[in-house]
């Protein structure tokens, strides 16, 4: 199915709205949680920075339905190649620990951003679509994730990304992009226990990756289990016992350094109630005691500001989108397409997890970003370039005179056998039981598949 850059399907018209009152939504909360705004300075300063992002990111959408996913697959692996090239300089600045005249400066000791004149690129957040492009790309042609051995490329294109943003340091994206690569691969064909078999391998390197962590990256991850204060009270009565968890001084100071924003965070989503304090009201608008509150932990100032039903709108918005994905992905018969498509949900729907997980206690604080809602350029170009190429795929459907990609199931197919050997003048492959796909009728000509032999 083609359809015109301005005509969308009901799935199109889903993601569209929804993700246009997630941004709305955002916009709304970065205005009133502005530092400038809060001080009384010269105003909301990231809430017009957000509006220009927001244009920004629909001409981003437009250009890309306009284009089409199935011409934008053509360059997968060059696009896959910039982004990763543009990880160089992050990376060697981060070992030398050089800023090249301001051009990679770091952030909380962080090397994220490449900082241009009035612009500041975020190159990981570029390589989330760059990466399921090229993943794509290769698990396209044929049904080659069935054995061991035919996930070493897909694994392979994983480790150099992923490694290069480990080093900035950026664990919230390499923790999002694991998840989607196993998805993925699912989809393509691969069978669990071989994935289970990487997943265990991966768990069992956990305790060497643990050891070569900083000792903040560690409390982040023990953040949620200290959020037990019993758990606190027992490392303080028996520090040695608890050493490799966290150390006296932590557990007593946790509230106030490693959990306090945590500790605000459920704060701030527990004095929401049931309908808010309501738009640009409460405590935790009119004073900054939630660190990165316009971008991590925007969606406690959402439940602040409109308690459970602002929540839950926000929810909704999201399930919309993952369910018109889950819809598109299932009726593309191309298997770029569909692939894409089931990427693309998993990225958004995963960071949604992630984010709203770590802002109510049940994830490690990651510094993950709310899709279309947290502020950010680069996030929100990124997320409107993939509900783009979501819409895209539902827009550029082809007919596919094939079985439906990745199924392995074995297929009923009708057992033709030559009367040759009562005979008669039938091959004789025919007459030892070989399958014959079945002759289309007239009729049935354009509905007519290709049987292969499994």
């Amino acid at each position: 199915m083609r359809s015109t850059a301005g005509t969308l399907t009901p799935p199109g018209w889903a993601i569209l709205i929804a993700a246009s009152l997630l941004m709305l939504i955002g916009i709304a909360s970065i205005y009133v949680t502005d530092t400038h705004y809060s001080l009384g300075h010269d105003g909301p300063k990231n809430a017009g920075k957000q509006c220009v992002f927001a244009i920004a990111g629909l001409v981003v959408a437009a250009a890309v339905l306009r284009t089409g996913y199935e011409r934008i697959a053509r360059f997968a692996y060059p696009i896959f190649f910039v982004v990763l090239v543009a990880l160089v300089p992050l990376l060697v600045a981060r070992i030398t620990h050089n800023t090249f005249g301001g051009l990679t400066k770091p952030l909380n000791g962080a090397y994220r951003w490449i900082r241009l004149p009035g612009l500041q690129l975020q190159p990981s957040e570029f390589m989330k679509i760059a990466y399921l492009l090229a993943l794509a790309a290769y698990l396209r042609h044929g049904r080659s994730c069935r054995k061991p051995g035919d996930l070493v490329v897909p694994l392979a294109m994983s480790v150099f990304p992923l490694f290069m943003i480990l080093l900035q340091p950026d664990l919230g994206t390499v923790l999002l992009l694991i998840p989607v690569l196993f998805i993925v691969l699912f989809m393509a064909g691969a069978r669990i226990r071989h994935l289970g078999l990487i997943a265990l391998i991966g768990v069992s390197a956990a305790p060497a990756a643990w050891f070569h962590m900083k000792s903040y990256q560690r409390l982040r991850v023990t953040a949620v289990l200290l959020q037990s204060e019993r758990l606190r009270q027992a490392i303080i009565d028996s520090p040695e016992d608890y050493e490799l968890l966290a150390t006296k001084r932590e557990a007593v100071e946790w509230a106030a350094s490693s959990g306090y924003q945590l500790v605000h965070s459920k704060n701030a989503i527990g004095s929401g109630g049931l309908f808010g304090q309501g738009w640009g009201n409460g405590v935790y608008v009119d004073s900054g005691l939630i660190p990165d509150r316009h971008n991590d932990f925007v969606f406690a100032v959402i439940a602040h500001q409109w308690g459970f039903g602002g929540s839950l709108v926000v929810l909704l918005c999201y399930a919309v989108v993952a369910v018109a994905g889950v819809r598109i992905a299932s009726a593309c018969v191309e298997p770029f397409g569909r692939l894409l498509a089931v990427g693309i949900v998993a990225l958004l729907s995963m960071q949604v997890v992630i984010n709203i997980g770590m802002a109510v206690g049940l994830l490690p604080v990651t510094g993950m970003t709310l899709p279309f809602v947290s502020y950010g350029g680069s996030s929100l170009l990124t997320n409107f370039a993939a509900a783009a190429l979501l819409v895209s795929v539902a827009q550029h459907r082809p007919f596919l005179l094939a079985t439906k990609p990745f199924e392995f199931r074995r297929e009923h197919t009708e057992m033709i056998r030559s009367p040759r050997a009562n005979g008669s003048s039938q091959p004789a492959e025919e007459a030892a039981g070989t399958l014959v796909p079945k002759q289309p009728s007239k009729q049935g000509h354009d509905k007519a598949g290709v049987l292969a032999r499994r």
